[in-house]
């Protein structure tokens, strides 16, 4: 393994904090302001960079552009994503460690560096916030643009390498995962955990880094479970129907193997599409098992 890596390195962090190993308890709760064109700040689709000496550091980001997104790993007990509301602005949503928010960011009274969403009290140690814009719109609004200022981070700071996942089982709450699309969290004593996500919009995604040499894919399948497409390092591998009549908890879909050392990227795509068996065409995510 390559310590010189922020994968390797943020995946030992991890491997720490699960042993029990925390972080320095603070006594006070400081705050460290990430701007939202600092290199932590990961970026895809169409952005547009915005100067008005209203944003925090005079520059903000903003997209109206269905899939563009923004992902943010860091260490810390808390996160809030400062914004602007206004008139013209749209619907967002936000995982933040697989936890579903739907964001409104519409305001009729325009509100400058606001907070358009925070969370405290999270378990000190990293932590993965990821944004995708919908091009939608709630009632009242011109239109759906959505804002990125800054981020300011509780007790802590950021990532930009990101996080990987540890050998062994990860959660699907896990911060090495990042998630597009909608995904719902559903508590049951069968999943992994206690927990899973589960999605049925075509499109819908979730990515698993790991630095290792295989994978295996952990989910509910069931009567109302459909097709997932799953890749690679980018690349398309194979689909994968994942309806189970009768249906059984925590069974693996899917594995690779022999894949060489070093970084890769696991990702489960919904496709909206099922058999005709199939009531529906929900796709799960228990976790993921990985190999050293």
């Amino acid at each position: 393994m390559n310590l010189k890596s922020p994968w390797c390195l943020h995946a030992l962090l991890a491997t720490f904090l699960t042993a029990g190993i925390g972080l320095p308890e603070a006594s006070a709760a400081q705050h460290t302001r990430v701007e939202q064109d600092d290199p932590s700040v990961h970026y895809s689709g169409n952005w547009y960079r915005n100067d008005n000496a209203s944003h925090s550091g005079s520059r903000a980001a903003l997209t109206n552009t269905g899939g563009a997104r923004v992902t943010l790993s860091f260490i810390g007990t808390g996160i809030t994503w400062i914004g602007v509301k206004d008139g013209w602005s749209g619907l967002a949503t936000l995982h933040l460690d697989g936890n579903l928010t739907i964001i409104d960011s519409f305001s009729r009274t325009p509100l400058q560096q606001h907070a358009l969403f925070s969370a405290t009290g999270l378990v000190r140690g990293p932590h993965t916030l990821s944004i995708e814009i919908t091009h939608e719109r709630g009632p009242g609004t011109e239109g759906s643009w959505v804002w990125i200022d800054a981020f300011d981070i509780e007790n802590g700071e950021a990532l930009p390498g990101g996080v990987a996942a540890p050998f062994g089982r990860v959660e699907e709450n896990h911060p090495a995962l990042v998630f597009s699309g909608r995904w719902y969290a559903n508590g049951n004593a069968g999943h992994s955990g206690g927990h899973a996500v589960l999605a049925m919009d075509a499109g819908s995604r979730a990515n698993v880094g790991f630095v290792g040499t295989g994978v295996s894919w952990v989910a509910n399948r069931d009567e109302w479970s459909g097709v997932a497409r799953i890749y690679v390092d980018g690349q398309f591998k194979t689909e994968i129907d994942t309806y189970l009549a009768p249906g059984k908890a925590a069974t693996v879909p899917y594995t690779i193997i022999g894949l060489s050392e070093g970084q890769h990227i696991l990702t489960i795509e919904a496709t909206g599409i099922h058999n005709q068996s199939a009531k529906g065409s929900w796709v799960w995510i228990d976790g993921f098992d990985i190999v050293q």
